[in-house]
């Protein structure tokens, strides 16, 4: 069975016993998920990447502790959000300015469609406390429970956050079209 075909814990357990490309193709699995939730949070491209890699190499160290019988994708995203989060942490009590890291207003995409770029635009000017649980909903297909545990926070909390995301991009896009 090649590399592609194995499941999450399959890799995990090949990882585990010493294959390290079993852990490349988990990180070619998940990346666009884990980079997808480090840009919503950070809104800086430059600081996803790192806590991208933060979380990664975090998820290297920390293979062990994975519980089998939870969902890997989940496991390596909470992992990505607390970074994040921990960064977000040292620099406000560096320097107690939080405007400062939401400077990107908009992401840039391959992709120059113009609903999807005014989408892309809106969901970047969200706050990431709307964005991040927005994208695990909607784009990585995640349930209600799944980004909770993610994000650290509970059901109902993720399912207001992601009301409250849909309709400012309502709003926004409403008033750019009109």
């Amino acid at each position: 069975m090649t590399l592609n075909e194995q499941t999450d814990q399959e890799l995990v357990s090949a990882c585990l016993a010493g294959n390290r490309e079993a852990f490349s193709r988990l990180v070619e699995r998940y990346q666009d998920a884990v980079y997808g939730l480090a840009v919503s949070m950070t809104r800086n491209q430059a600081d996803a990447a790192d806590m991208a890699q933060d979380a990664y190499i975090r998820a290297f160290t920390k293979l062990e502790q994975y519980n089998p019988e939870h969902s890997f994708k989940s496991w390596l995203l909470r992992i990505c959000a607390n970074r994040t989060k921990n960064l977000f942490r040292k620099r406000v009590n560096r320097r107690r300015i939080e405007d400062e890291y939401h400077v990107e207003s908009s992401i840039r995409t391959e992709d120059e469609g113009h609903d999807y770029h005014e989408l892309e635009s809106a969901m970047a000017r969200l706050p990431s406390k709307l964005s991040a649980p927005l994208r695990l909903k909607y784009i990585e297909g995640m349930a209600y429970e799944d980004v909770a545990t993610v994000l650290g926070i509970g059901v109902s909390a993720a399912k207001m956050r992601v009301l409250r995301a849909r309709n400012q991009l309502a709003e926004m896009l409403s008033y750019e079209k009109a």
